[in-house]
Protein backbone atom coordinates (compact mmCIF):
# COMPACT_ATOMS: atom_id res chain seq x y z
CA UNK A 1 0.00 0.00 0.00
CA UNK A 2 1.26 3.26 -0.46
CA UNK A 3 0.07 6.58 1.00
CA UNK A 4 0.73 10.35 -0.26
CA UNK A 5 1.42 12.38 2.61
CA UNK A 6 0.68 16.41 2.92
CA UNK A 7 1.04 18.97 5.62
CA UNK A 8 -1.70 21.58 5.49
CA UNK A 9 -0.08 23.92 7.87
CA UNK A 10 -1.72 27.75 8.49
CA UNK A 11 -3.52 27.51 5.32
CA UNK A 12 -0.89 26.58 2.85
CA UNK A 13 -0.58 22.44 2.00
CA UNK A 14 2.49 20.58 0.99
CA UNK A 15 3.64 17.35 -0.39
CA UNK A 16 6.14 16.25 2.34
CA UNK A 17 6.67 12.34 0.97
CA UNK A 18 5.21 8.93 -0.16
CA UNK A 19 4.93 6.10 2.91
CA UNK A 20 4.97 2.62 1.79
CA UNK A 21 4.43 -0.75 3.21
CA UNK A 22 5.13 -4.50 1.75
CA UNK A 23 3.72 -7.69 2.67
CA UNK A 24 5.90 -8.91 5.55
CA UNK A 25 5.15 -5.10 7.18
CA UNK A 26 7.66 -3.22 6.98
CA UNK A 27 7.30 0.49 6.42
CA UNK A 28 9.34 2.61 4.01
CA UNK A 29 8.97 6.73 3.62
CA UNK A 30 10.61 9.14 1.53
CA UNK A 31 10.65 12.42 1.70
CA UNK A 32 9.68 14.42 -1.64
CA UNK A 33 12.34 16.81 -2.99
CA UNK A 34 10.36 19.73 -3.10
CA UNK A 35 9.68 19.46 0.37
CA UNK A 36 13.49 19.38 1.29
CA UNK A 37 14.12 22.80 -0.46
CA UNK A 38 11.05 24.18 1.79
CA UNK A 39 13.67 23.70 5.35
CA UNK A 40 10.57 22.53 7.16
CA UNK A 41 11.73 19.86 10.10
CA UNK A 42 8.73 18.58 10.98
CA UNK A 43 10.23 15.48 13.31
CA UNK A 44 14.30 16.26 13.81
CA UNK A 45 15.51 13.72 15.59
CA UNK A 46 13.91 10.62 13.90
CA UNK A 47 13.34 11.52 10.68
CA UNK A 48 15.46 14.65 9.66
CA UNK A 49 14.62 16.30 6.41
CA UNK A 50 16.86 14.53 3.98
CA UNK A 51 16.74 12.68 0.78
CA UNK A 52 16.59 9.10 0.70
CA UNK A 53 14.75 5.96 1.84
CA UNK A 54 13.87 5.78 6.00
CA UNK A 55 13.01 2.40 7.79
CA UNK A 56 12.09 2.36 11.49
CA UNK A 57 14.58 -1.09 12.01
CA UNK A 58 13.24 -1.09 15.96
CA UNK A 59 9.34 -1.09 14.45
CA UNK A 60 8.54 1.29 18.04
CA UNK A 61 5.13 1.73 16.13
CA UNK A 62 4.86 -1.31 14.34
CA UNK A 63 7.70 0.08 11.93
CA UNK A 64 5.89 3.91 12.03
CA UNK A 65 8.24 6.53 12.49
CA UNK A 66 6.71 8.69 15.87
CA UNK A 67 5.79 11.88 13.14
CA UNK A 68 2.73 9.36 11.70
CA UNK A 69 2.16 7.73 14.38
CA UNK A 70 1.18 10.85 16.08
CA UNK A 71 -1.64 10.87 13.33
CA UNK A 72 -3.09 7.46 14.86
CA UNK A 73 -5.73 7.39 17.88
CA UNK A 74 -5.03 5.05 20.56
CA UNK A 75 -7.21 3.97 22.68
CA UNK A 76 -10.98 4.89 22.32
CA UNK A 77 -10.13 6.00 18.65
CA UNK A 78 -8.41 3.26 17.68
CA UNK A 79 -11.19 0.77 19.17
CA UNK A 80 -13.48 2.85 16.75
CA UNK A 81 -11.37 2.81 13.86
CA UNK A 82 -10.15 -1.12 14.40
CA UNK A 83 -13.74 -2.12 14.66
CA UNK A 84 -15.02 -0.31 11.46
CA UNK A 85 -11.97 -1.75 9.80
CA UNK A 86 -13.30 -5.47 10.99
CA UNK A 87 -16.82 -5.15 9.68
CA UNK A 88 -15.14 -5.35 5.97
CA UNK A 89 -14.30 -8.71 7.30
CA UNK A 90 -10.63 -8.20 8.56
CA UNK A 91 -9.02 -9.16 11.90
CA UNK A 92 -7.33 -6.81 14.18
CA UNK A 93 -3.88 -8.84 13.48
CA UNK A 94 -4.44 -8.07 9.35
CA UNK A 95 -4.78 -4.25 10.05
CA UNK A 96 -1.71 -2.55 9.08
CA UNK A 97 -0.62 0.90 9.83
CA UNK A 98 -0.82 2.39 6.60
CA UNK A 99 -4.75 1.18 6.38
CA UNK A 100 -5.33 3.13 9.91
CA UNK A 101 -3.42 6.12 8.37
CA UNK A 102 -5.74 5.70 5.33
CA UNK A 103 -8.53 5.82 7.32
CA UNK A 104 -7.73 8.80 9.18
CA UNK A 105 -6.88 10.58 6.19
CA UNK A 106 -7.94 14.53 6.98
CA UNK A 107 -9.42 13.81 10.29
CA UNK A 108 -6.15 13.37 11.95
CA UNK A 109 -4.98 15.63 14.97
CA UNK A 110 -2.16 18.13 13.83
CA UNK A 111 -1.42 19.06 10.42
CA UNK A 112 -0.50 15.92 8.79
CA UNK A 113 -2.95 14.66 5.71
CA UNK A 114 -2.75 11.07 3.83
CA UNK A 115 -4.26 9.83 0.50
CA UNK A 116 -6.06 7.99 -1.00
CA UNK A 117 -8.62 8.54 2.01
CA UNK A 118 -10.99 5.58 2.71
CA UNK A 119 -13.21 6.83 5.25
CA UNK A 120 -15.82 10.20 4.37
CA UNK A 121 -16.34 12.74 7.29
CA UNK A 122 -19.39 14.19 8.45
CA UNK A 123 -20.77 16.35 5.80
CA UNK A 124 -24.11 17.16 7.80
CA UNK A 125 -24.72 20.42 10.28
CA UNK A 126 -26.70 18.67 12.29
CA UNK A 127 -26.65 19.53 15.90
CA UNK A 128 -25.19 16.56 18.05
CA UNK A 129 -26.91 15.74 21.25
CA UNK A 130 -24.04 14.82 23.84
CA UNK A 131 -25.80 12.57 26.15
CA UNK A 132 -26.93 10.66 23.38
CA UNK A 133 -23.80 10.61 21.98
CA UNK A 134 -21.82 9.76 25.16
CA UNK A 135 -24.58 6.65 25.55
CA UNK A 136 -24.27 5.42 22.23
CA UNK A 137 -20.19 5.63 23.26
CA UNK A 138 -20.37 3.54 26.19
CA UNK A 139 -22.33 0.54 24.52
CA UNK A 140 -19.58 0.34 22.07
CA UNK A 141 -17.13 0.72 24.64
CA UNK A 142 -18.36 -2.45 26.53
CA UNK A 143 -18.41 -4.77 23.32
CA UNK A 144 -21.91 -4.11 21.83
CA UNK A 145 -22.62 -3.17 18.64
CA UNK A 146 -24.14 0.31 17.44
CA UNK A 147 -25.66 2.21 14.64
CA UNK A 148 -23.76 4.89 15.72
CA UNK A 149 -20.37 3.62 14.81
CA UNK A 150 -20.15 5.20 11.79
CA UNK A 151 -20.99 8.89 13.32
CA UNK A 152 -18.63 8.17 16.78
CA UNK A 153 -15.87 7.38 14.16
CA UNK A 154 -16.30 10.24 12.03
CA UNK A 155 -16.38 12.31 15.48
CA UNK A 156 -13.66 11.25 16.43
CA UNK A 157 -10.71 11.58 14.41
CA UNK A 158 -7.59 10.70 15.59
CA UNK A 159 -7.83 11.78 19.28
CA UNK A 160 -5.92 9.84 21.65
CA UNK A 161 -6.86 8.47 25.02
CA UNK A 162 -8.61 5.99 26.80
CA UNK A 163 -12.19 7.64 27.46
CA UNK A 164 -14.55 8.50 24.60
CA UNK A 165 -14.41 11.90 23.21
CA UNK A 166 -14.94 13.21 19.96
CA UNK A 167 -14.05 16.20 17.61
CA UNK A 168 -16.50 18.88 17.19
CA UNK A 169 -17.49 22.55 16.38
CA UNK A 170 -19.38 24.91 19.19
CA UNK A 171 -20.99 27.74 18.83
CA UNK A 172 -19.30 30.70 20.43
CA UNK A 173 -22.22 30.61 23.10
CA UNK A 174 -21.53 26.96 23.72
CA UNK A 175 -25.03 26.12 22.88
CA UNK A 176 -24.65 24.50 19.77
CA UNK A 177 -22.46 21.23 18.48
CA UNK A 178 -22.04 20.34 15.31
CA UNK A 179 -19.60 17.61 13.21
CA UNK A 180 -16.25 18.93 12.78
CA UNK A 181 -15.47 20.28 9.02
CA UNK A 182 -14.85 23.58 7.52
CA UNK A 183 -14.37 26.40 8.97
CA UNK A 184 -17.90 27.97 9.91
CA UNK A 185 -19.07 31.64 11.27
CA UNK A 186 -19.33 31.73 14.70
CA UNK A 187 -18.02 28.70 15.47
CA UNK A 188 -14.79 26.97 17.32
CA UNK A 189 -12.82 23.44 16.71
CA UNK A 190 -13.34 21.65 20.38
CA UNK A 191 -12.56 18.36 22.02
CA UNK A 192 -15.36 16.82 24.06
CA UNK A 193 -14.98 13.45 26.40
CA UNK A 194 -17.72 11.40 27.64
CA UNK A 195 -17.59 9.66 31.11
CA UNK A 196 -17.88 6.29 31.51
CA UNK A 197 -19.37 3.99 33.78
CA UNK A 198 -16.32 2.90 35.17
CA UNK A 199 -15.39 6.67 36.59
CA UNK A 200 -17.03 8.74 38.40
CA UNK A 201 -19.90 10.35 37.28
CA UNK A 202 -18.48 13.53 38.16
CA UNK A 203 -15.39 12.93 36.08
CA UNK A 204 -15.96 15.69 33.55
CA UNK A 205 -16.42 18.34 36.06
CA UNK A 206 -13.09 17.03 38.02
CA UNK A 207 -11.12 17.59 34.66
CA UNK A 208 -12.81 21.15 33.97
CA UNK A 209 -12.01 22.22 38.07
CA UNK A 210 -8.58 21.18 37.39
CA UNK A 211 -8.00 23.00 34.21
CA UNK A 212 -9.01 26.24 36.17
CA UNK A 213 -6.66 25.43 38.98
CA UNK A 214 -3.91 24.71 36.05
CA UNK A 215 -4.74 28.48 34.61
CA UNK A 216 -4.42 30.17 38.48
CA UNK A 217 -1.30 27.94 38.71
CA UNK A 218 0.36 29.81 35.45
CA UNK A 219 -0.17 26.96 33.19
CA UNK A 220 -0.33 27.97 29.61
CA UNK A 221 -4.26 26.58 29.10
CA UNK A 222 -6.67 26.43 26.35
CA UNK A 223 -9.88 27.21 26.64
CA UNK A 224 -12.48 24.74 28.80
CA UNK A 225 -15.91 24.44 29.52
CA UNK A 226 -18.15 22.20 31.47
CA UNK A 227 -21.31 20.57 29.01
CA UNK A 228 -24.37 20.50 31.11
CA UNK A 229 -25.69 16.78 31.17
CA UNK A 230 -28.87 15.02 32.52
CA UNK A 231 -26.61 11.58 32.87
CA UNK A 232 -23.57 12.92 34.59
CA UNK A 233 -21.95 15.74 36.15
CA UNK A 234 -21.09 17.36 32.98
CA UNK A 235 -19.19 16.76 29.88
CA UNK A 236 -15.46 17.93 30.01
CA UNK A 237 -14.75 20.17 26.74
CA UNK A 238 -11.76 21.73 25.55
CA UNK A 239 -10.78 24.05 22.52
CA UNK A 240 -8.53 22.62 20.18
CA UNK A 241 -4.91 24.09 20.09
CA UNK A 242 -4.05 22.15 16.81
CA UNK A 243 -6.56 24.41 15.09
CA UNK A 244 -5.84 28.17 14.66
CA UNK A 245 -7.67 31.14 12.37
CA UNK A 246 -5.32 30.13 9.69
CA UNK A 247 -5.63 26.59 9.63
CA UNK A 248 -3.91 23.76 11.11
CA UNK A 249 -0.86 23.51 13.14
CA UNK A 250 1.40 21.17 13.29
CA UNK A 251 1.97 19.03 16.71
CA UNK A 252 4.17 16.53 17.57
CA UNK A 253 4.14 14.15 21.10
CA UNK A 254 7.75 14.22 23.39
CA UNK A 255 6.53 10.07 21.94
CA UNK A 256 6.43 10.49 18.70
CA UNK A 257 9.47 12.97 19.25
CA UNK A 258 11.92 10.76 20.77
CA UNK A 259 10.16 7.39 19.60
CA UNK A 260 9.66 7.05 23.96
CA UNK A 261 6.53 4.57 23.83
CA UNK A 262 4.06 6.19 26.13
CA UNK A 263 2.96 2.53 27.11
CA UNK A 264 6.03 2.34 29.47
CA UNK A 265 8.43 4.38 31.43
CA UNK A 266 10.33 5.81 28.56
CA UNK A 267 11.25 9.10 29.90
CA UNK A 268 11.51 11.05 32.98
CA UNK A 269 11.35 14.86 33.78
CA UNK A 270 14.81 15.41 33.25
CA UNK A 271 14.13 14.03 30.13
CA UNK A 272 11.16 16.33 28.71
CA UNK A 273 13.35 19.30 29.83
CA UNK A 274 15.95 18.05 27.81
CA UNK A 275 13.98 17.46 24.68
CA UNK A 276 12.07 20.85 25.52
CA UNK A 277 15.94 22.55 25.64
CA UNK A 278 16.73 21.24 22.17
CA UNK A 279 13.59 21.16 20.42
CA UNK A 280 12.55 24.75 21.35
CA UNK A 281 15.82 26.35 22.11
CA UNK A 282 14.22 28.64 24.41
CA UNK A 283 14.85 29.06 28.12
CA UNK A 284 10.79 30.42 28.69
CA UNK A 285 9.36 26.72 27.14
CA UNK A 286 11.97 24.94 29.74
CA UNK A 287 10.30 27.29 32.56
CA UNK A 288 6.89 26.05 31.10
CA UNK A 289 7.46 22.68 31.22
CA UNK A 290 9.16 22.87 34.87
CA UNK A 291 6.22 24.28 35.92
CA UNK A 292 3.95 21.71 34.46
CA UNK A 293 5.57 18.73 36.20
CA UNK A 294 5.39 20.52 39.59
CA UNK A 295 1.49 21.27 38.63
CA UNK A 296 1.08 17.38 37.74
CA UNK A 297 2.70 16.49 41.00
CA UNK A 298 0.43 19.29 42.92
CA UNK A 299 -2.72 17.84 41.96
CA UNK A 300 -1.39 14.07 41.73
CA UNK A 301 -1.68 13.72 38.09
CA UNK A 302 0.32 10.44 37.74
CA UNK A 303 -0.82 9.77 33.95
CA UNK A 304 2.07 11.93 32.85
CA UNK A 305 3.66 9.84 29.72
CA UNK A 306 4.96 10.46 26.76
CA UNK A 307 1.55 11.33 24.85
CA UNK A 308 0.57 13.75 27.51
CA UNK A 309 3.45 16.66 26.40
CA UNK A 310 3.11 17.81 22.93
CA UNK A 311 4.50 20.79 21.00
CA UNK A 312 3.62 22.67 18.03
CA UNK A 313 5.21 25.02 15.28
CA UNK A 314 4.85 28.68 14.97
CA UNK A 315 4.50 30.31 11.55
CA UNK A 316 8.10 31.32 11.82
CA UNK A 317 8.95 27.46 11.80
CA UNK A 318 9.56 27.59 15.36
CA UNK A 319 8.87 25.08 18.42
CA UNK A 320 6.59 25.49 21.63
CA UNK A 321 5.64 24.00 24.28
CA UNK A 322 1.90 23.14 23.53
CA UNK A 323 -0.45 24.23 26.04
CA UNK A 324 -1.53 21.66 28.47
CA UNK A 325 -4.15 18.92 28.61
CA UNK A 326 -5.03 15.69 30.15
CA UNK A 327 -4.42 17.03 33.82
CA UNK A 328 -6.60 15.01 36.38
CA UNK A 329 -5.98 13.47 39.78
CA UNK A 330 -5.06 9.76 38.69
CA UNK A 331 -3.33 6.89 40.37
CA UNK A 332 -0.82 5.28 38.51
CA UNK A 333 1.02 2.26 38.19
CA UNK A 334 1.64 1.38 41.75
CA UNK A 335 0.85 4.71 42.48
CA UNK A 336 3.51 6.30 40.90
CA UNK A 337 4.31 8.92 38.51
CA UNK A 338 5.26 7.55 34.79
CA UNK A 339 7.71 10.38 34.77
CA UNK A 340 10.05 10.60 37.44
CA UNK A 341 11.09 13.47 39.21
CA UNK A 342 14.63 13.80 40.17
CA UNK A 343 14.52 9.90 40.31
CA UNK A 344 11.28 9.28 42.42
CA UNK A 345 8.12 8.08 41.15
CA UNK A 346 6.28 8.51 44.71
CA UNK A 347 6.78 10.94 47.78
CA UNK A 348 8.11 13.85 45.92
CA UNK A 349 9.07 16.60 47.82
CA UNK A 350 9.91 20.23 47.31
CA UNK A 351 13.54 19.82 47.45
CA UNK A 352 13.06 17.24 44.50
CA UNK A 353 11.98 20.25 42.38
CA UNK A 354 14.74 22.15 43.73
CA UNK A 355 17.44 19.50 42.47
CA UNK A 356 15.55 19.58 39.09
CA UNK A 357 15.57 23.33 38.59
CA UNK A 358 19.49 23.23 39.57
CA UNK A 359 20.18 21.15 36.92
CA UNK A 360 18.61 23.18 34.40
CA UNK A 361 19.31 26.78 35.82
CA UNK A 362 15.98 27.62 36.34
CA UNK A 363 15.04 30.17 38.92
CA UNK A 364 12.32 28.87 41.62
CA UNK A 365 10.03 31.73 41.39
CA UNK A 366 7.20 28.91 40.71
CA UNK A 367 4.51 28.31 42.85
Amino acid sequence: MKLRVYLNMYGKRYFVGLLEDTTDRRIFFEYAPEFIKTGIELSPFKLPLKSGVFEDEKRTFEGLFGLFNDSLPDGWGLLLLDRKLQKTGMSVEQITPLQRLSAVGKRGMGALEYEPETEEPLNKADGLVLDMLAKEAEQIRLGYDSAALDKLLALNGSSGGERPKMLVLVSDDKKTVIPDGEGRQGFSPWLIKFTTSTESSDFGKIEYDCSVKAKKYGINMPETFLFPSEICGGHFGVKRFDRCAKGKVHTHTACGLLHASHRMSTIDYDGLLRLTQALTRDVREVEKMFRLMMFNVRIGNKDDHSKNFSFVMNEDGEWKLSPAYDLTPSEGINGEHTALVNGKGANITDDDFKAVAKRFGIKRNNP
